[in-house]
């Protein structure tokens, strides 16, 4: 058994561009325009977002205007519910809260580091210690299911609200990994 999701156009919308569509099979007593979107580029994730479609494009230098230098392939954050759906030569995030991609913000950005990097979302926590609403970093960490490693990297410095579950690393090794991290300059 499988489950396959799609998306399905509503009348009145118009249709994705060709070079954004791959077919699917027709099943019976479904609208005929199933497609499931391509994204290859930045590009198509805009594109896409423009539609109201729950896609975000998490990058380096989005992680880097956050004071954390760090280089990584780009992730594509997916609302969960559409995440079988989407063909990408972006590695796939999926998402629980398709509403925190519509205009991701620091807890969001958080939020994706930890599942991806939890040592870059801690320090991007704590160098925007000031900018970071703690309450708006729990209710995310709570929607995506992320207290365990919330936890392991102790981001209840930042967000006391997050309840402690699992194991935390030593405060004494954190402190270190904070220390030869230091936060760019300019």
């Amino acid at each position: 058994m499988r489950l396959e999701t799609s998306l399905v156009r509503e009348p009145g919308e118009r249709p994705l561009p060709s070079a954004m569509r791959g077919r699917t099979r027709h099943a019976p007593g479904r609208p005929r325009e199933r497609y499931r979107p391509r994204v290859r580029t930045p590009e198509d994730v805009a594109r896409l977002r423009r539609r109201h479609v729950p896609v975000y494009l998490l990058t380096d230098e989005e992680v880097g205007r956050a004071g954390y230098p760090v280089r990584f392939p780009p992730w594509l954050a997916v609302a969960e519910s559409i995440a079988g759906s989407v063909e990408s030569d972006f590695r796939v995030l999926p998402v629980r809260d398709p509403a925190s991609l519509v205009d991701p913000g620091l807890p969001e950005l958080v939020t994706l580091l930890l599942r991806t990097d939890p040592l870059a979302a801690r320090a991007v926590a704590i160098r925007n210690r000031g900018r970071l609403d703690p309450l708006e970093l729990y209710r995310r960490v709570r929607n995506e299911g992320l207290e365990r490693t919330a936890t392991r990297v102790r981001l209840q410095e930042v967000a006391p609200a997050i309840p402690e579950v699992g194991v935390r690393l030593p405060a004494r090794d954190l402190r270190w990994v904070d220390r030869n991290n230091p936060p760019i300059r300019g």
